[in-house]
C-alpha cells in the first residue's frame, strides 16, 4: 500500500527558485526507480497541485524527462558552486530541462527520482502549490515524523493506512535502548 511520506504548501515570490535535485544517479532507496522482470518499481511519487496559474516567468516546476532512468549524473550537478539551496539556484538554462506550466487546480505527477527543481520567479506576485509525496509503506518519513495517536484515532481505516501503514514501530533510538535492556 501507499504511504503519505510528506505534504506541504509552498509560496514562491519574485527572485526565488528551487535548485536542481534528485535524478536516477542518486541511489537513495526513498527515490529509487527501476524496471525489473517486466515490472516498474518506484519508491516515491510527487503530486504537485497549483493554487495559482503558473506560466512563463512564474517560477514553474522544471523537470528533465527520462532522467529517472539514468544512472549517470547530469552534468549540471558537476557545475554546482556552494550550497545552491541557500544561494537560490534554479534550473534555468539546464540542458534538457523543461518548464511545466499549470492552471490553478491542475496537478502534475512525476517520479521523485526525476531531476527536478524550478525556474526563478521573475513576475510579481506569488506561485502557490502544494506537494504530496507518496511512498512505499515500508518507508519512514525523511524528517522522522509520526502521526499522533489522536490523529490516527480520528482517521478512517483507509486514511489511517495512508498516514501510518505499519503498526507502531518504535523510533530507532528507542529500539536500541529497549534492545539493550532485553539483552541484559
Amino acid at each position: 500500500p501507499a504511504f503519505i511520506d510528506e505534504n506541504f504548501f509552498t509560496i514562491r515570490g519574485p527572485g526565488e527558485a528551487i535548485p536542481l535535485h534528485a535524478g536516477g544517479h542518486d541511489i537513495s532507496k526513498r527515490m529509487s526507480f527501476r524496471y525489473h522482470n517486466g515490472r516498474f518499481q518506484c519508491a516515491q511519487i510527487n503530486v504537485l497541485m497549483a493554487f495559482t496559474d503558473i506560466g512563463p516567468g512564474d517560477g514553474a516546476t522544471m523537470v528533465i524527462p527520462g532522467s529517472h532512468k539514468s544512472n549517470m549524473i547530469h552534468p549540471a550537478f558537476l557545475k554546482r558552486t556552494g550550497n545552491e539551496w541557500e544561494t537560490g539556484g534554479s534550473v534555468d538554462g539546464v540542458p534538457g530541462a523543461i518548464e511545466v506550466h499549470m492552471k490553478a487546480g491542475d496537478a502534475i505527477i512525476f517520479v521523485d527520482a526525476t531531476c527536478h527543481g524550478s525556474a526563478k520567479r521573475a513576475n510579481p506576485g506569488e506561485r502557490r502549490i502544494s506537494v504530496y509525496r507518496y511512498g512505499c509503506s515500508w518507508n519512514r518519513t525523511r524528517w522522522g515524523y509520526h502521526a499522533s495517536p489522536e490523529l490516527l484515532a480520528r482517521a478512517n481505516p483507509f486514511a489511517r493506512k495512508l498516514i501510518h501503514p505499519q503498526e507502531y514501530v518504535r523510533p530507532r533510538s528507542e529500539e536500541r535502548r529497549v534492545g539493550k535492556e532485553c539483552r541484559s
